[in-house]
């Protein structure tokens, strides 16, 4: 595999050369740079805590484009006092030239090829991106995860080890008039010596992954359309060995079990989702489905949602020539494909939303939404008793309605908007469909703004007011508040000042053996920021911006924490060329 990837940048090299002549290559465009270099300061003190942050750190990041002869070398870095605190360094650099319908990348950088094989995971090394007519060509070859020892003085060093693990890959697709057909190979693998010293009481397992993927997107008529993706993935749990036992009941929920046996070692998983859609003249309505086999995993993607169906139907709606938008969404989404866990999981979707602007003052927007879910759990045979224990119907109930309305009014130099938002929500999980609407927990979410803009002067004043309330667990909780936010622009728009301030008091209210206990809080933050951008001179593209600002936040003594504040100061400035 990694042979091909390299042949194949090697075979595209020349022909890029050979398809860009010298005469287009643009020489009288000679060359060129621009970009920006930014630095920044932060200063932090707490007192009545301990501190939640450095005391000092600053932060130096960069981005420089240099076009030589039509050739686009976009450059960025970033280097910060706070790398030495992650286990993968925050330093890094990223190199991305171009020049027609190619493009490379050099340094940390990220790539997508699918859903279920490489997506989006951040590496350190190489990759093109290559579209010459109707062909697409991507390949990478890198550096996933850095090594991260074992550190017996750092107790979290546990959650932070990590073997070095490196990966490559190769997608080739062809596209024609919206049409696509497209395969993908993803692999990566872990140095199992990049880690000197590995305790008895260790999880972590160096692994193997390969994952491959079939796209097709396709349409079938004027108005309809199709697509559909097919993944398989296979993970090697550790590399070192091969006596590790193979649990024959996972794993081999996937449609291709009967051609790719699982081993020892080896486990087999598949994801397919697939969508058929019809547009019309202000409609459009699609049919989508997605199943991820129990346990799915690909070492380039962070997270992948697994052991999952899901049917969801879509349409969305235009009426009276864009002023209303409608649309909605509704599914069924269900886990234990494999049969394998004691208990099963069936959830509903549903939600509708809505958009009217009826003229120029006017702007509503609503939408409701109803998730509940059903879990039957399966009964267990004990071996003390003969009989099976009892089954338990599980059911979950969470609807959610929210709306927000905004008038404006006003005229070129004088703006004024009002505006109200509110959100409700209530849930509840019960042991029968009988009940499984009583006992809800509530919350209620409200927020009333005004804003006041006056152009001529370059001030904006806005106040709020904030309003929550829950009431779940026992627990009756109150939160309001009010706020208020003032910007100012001087000298031609130059010099750019804030302040802002909130308020907000809480009160929780929790029933405990009949007796209520009442605990009150309060919070104040205040900040002001400033920020000066002298004007550029004439036929010139270099630009500065400094700016500066301090937060500063008090919370009030509790029954059971004492008040304390903390002081936040930040200074930056930036450099454009």
């Amino acid at each position: 595999m990694k042979r091909i990837i390299i042949f194949s940048l090697l075979i595209t090299a020349p022909v890029a050369l050979n398809a860009q002549a010298l005469d287009q290559l643009g020489v009288k465009k000679g060359v060129t740079m621009s970009g920006s270099i930014s630095s920044s300061t932060t200063a932090y003190k707490a007192s009545g805590i301990d501190s939640r942050r450095d005391p000092l750190a600053w932060y130096l990041n960069g981005n420089i484009n240099i076009n030589l002869f039509g050739y686009a070398m976009p450059f960025s870095f970033s280097y910060s006092n706070q790398g030495k605190h992650y286990s993968q360094p925050f330093n890094q650099f990223r190199f991305a030239p171009s020049y027609k319908w190619a493009r490379a990348y050099i340094g940390t950088t990220s790539m997508n090829f699918s859903n279920y094989t490489l997506a989006g995971h951040q590496f350190n090394g190489v990759g093109v991106e290559l579209s010459p007519d109707k062909w697409r060509i991507s390949a990478m070859y890198g550096t996933l995860l850095k090594a991260v020892p074992f550190d017996v003085l750092v107790p979290d060093s546990y959650n932070r080890a990590a073997f070095e693990r490196k990966g490559y890959g190769l997608k080739v697709g062809y596209e024609n008039q919206g049409n696509l057909y497209s395969m993908a190979v993803f692999s990566a693998k872990d140095d199992p010596k990049s880690i000197p010293y590995i305790p008895a009481d260790a999880t972590i397992t160096p692994r193997q992954n390969v994952a491959v993927a079939f796209n097709v997107r396709q349409s079938i008529m004027q108005h309809v359309f199709v697509d559909v993706e097919y993944s398989v993935s296979a993970l090697n749990r550790d590399v070192r060995s091969e006596k590790n036992a193979f649990d024959s009941s996972r794993g081999t929920s996937n449609l291709l079990s009967h051609l790719l046996k699982p081993t020892n070692t080896t486990r087999y998983f598949d994801a397919v989702q697939a969508g058929l859609g019809y547009t019309g003249t202000n409609y459009t309505i699609q049919l989508r489905y997605e199943r991820v086999a129990p346990d799915y995993v690909t070492l380039g993607a962070y997270n992948v949602v697994n052991d999952m169906r899901n049917i969801t139907i879509s349409p969305t709606v235009q009426l009276f020539g864009g002023k209303v938008n409608l649309t909605a969404n509704a599914g069924v989404q269900q886990n234990n494909l494999d049969h394998s866990k004691t208990s099963d999981a069936k959830r509903i979707v549903a939600n509708v939303n809505a958009g009217i602007i009826p003229n120029e003052h006017w702007v509503i927007n609503g939408g409701y939404s109803n998730f509940s879910s059903y879990t039957r759990v399966r009964p267990l045979v004990d071996p003390y008793f003969s009989a099976p224990l009892d089954t338990l119907d599980f059911y979950q109930v969470n609807n959610t309605c929210n709306g927000m309305l905004m008038y404006r009014m006003g005229n070129k130099e004088i703006q004024h908007a009002i505006t109200l938002n509110a959100s409700y929500q209530y849930a509840s999980d019960k042991s029968s469909a009988q009940d499984a609407v009583a006992n809800l927990s509530k919350f209620l979410t409200t927020n009333v703004s005004y804003s006041y803009n006056v152009q001529p002067r370059s001030i904006s004043v806005s106040g709020s007011v904030n309003y929550y309330k829950s009431n779940a667990a026992a627990v009756n909780t109150t939160f309001m508040g009010p706020g208020v936010n003032v910007t100012k622009q001087y000298f031609e728009k130059t010099l750019r000042t804030g302040l802002s301030a909130n308020y907000n008091i809480t009160k929780a209210t929790a029933e405990v053996q009949g007796v209520s206990n009442v605990t009150n809080s309060s919070l104040f933050n205040t900040a002001f920021n400033i920020n000066y951008s002298p004007k550029k001179k004439e036929q010139s593209h270099q630009a500065h911006n400094i700016g500066a600002s301090v937060m500063w936040l008090l919370r009030g003594a509790t029954g059971a924490q004492r008040g304390y504040n903390e002081l936040t100061s930040t200074l930056n400035y930036t450099y454009s060329f």
